[in-house]
């Protein structure tokens, strides 16, 4: 394959990940911002555990997860570009 190929071919991989990247971190503010207006509105009460629990449970597991997310197409964001420059085109 011919080395503007590969170039054209990481450049697509590189606009998928900033597209992923993009979407996880509006999902990570929209999950933040949803619990937040429900506490803050008491839609989720502090006082009674069980359903609290349940939501921080929740909303822990999802953080990580987009946590985790960025963390892997950040990283290979990085690869693709390090991998772009040592093209000689």
């Amino acid at each position: 394959m011919g080395e503007l190929k590969k170039k054209n071919k990481l450049d697509l991989d590189y606009n998928r990940c900033c597209q992923f990247l993009n979407t996880t971190i509006i999902v990570l503010i929209t999950i933040f911002l949803g619990f937040l207006l429900a506490v803050l509105t008491n839609q989720i009460q502090v006082g009674k555990n069980m359903p609290f629990i349940f939501v921080i449970s929740l909303f822990i597991a999802v953080l990580i997860i987009s946590v985790y997310f960025l963390i892997s197409f950040y990283s290979e964001m990085k690869a693709i570009i390090r991998k772009i420059d040592k093209l000689k085109i």
